[in-house]
């Protein structure tokens, strides 16, 4: 987004701002995959632990 608004033209913003939109939904969709995983971990049983 900095880069975006230090652009000179408005071709070399568009792109800028493509790029970080490109990051944001990447960033979001990380955080959804890690917040799925989250509850699974903690059920999981591992084999170096002792739960009995």
């Amino acid at each position: 987004m900095r880069l975006a608004a230090r652009a000179d033209n408005p071709a070399e913003k568009d792109v800028y701002l493509s790029i970080a939109e490109g990051w944001r939904k990447l960033a979001a969709e990380a955080l959804r995959n890690e917040r799925q995983d989250l509850p699974q971990a903690a059920k999981e049983r591992r084999s170096f632990r002792r739960d009995d």
